[in-house]
């Protein structure tokens, strides 16, 4: 059978530092869930002032540049 390879020690320390740091991540995780959940909120406001503003059977503002009957 093969051996099984096995990652390098510098790259080792590497990847166990980077994960003893990130162990306290719970507050970030936290704040990500309140970053996503504004956005979201944000993005539904826009999105129900752009339904309101707009009428039926007229263009957008990008399409100014278009002829009507088109």
């Amino acid at each position: 059978m093969t051996k099984k390879k096995s990652m390098p020690p510098e790259l080792l320390a590497h990847f166990k530092k980077k994960n003893e740091e990130g162990s306290g991540s719970d507050k970030e995780e936290g704040g990500d869930k309140e970053r996503r959940r504004a956005a979201v909120k944000k993005a539904r406001v826009r999105l129900e002032e752009g339904k309101r503003g707009r009428k039926h059977g007229e263009e957008k503002e990008a399409g100014e540049g278009r002829s009507k009957a088109s």
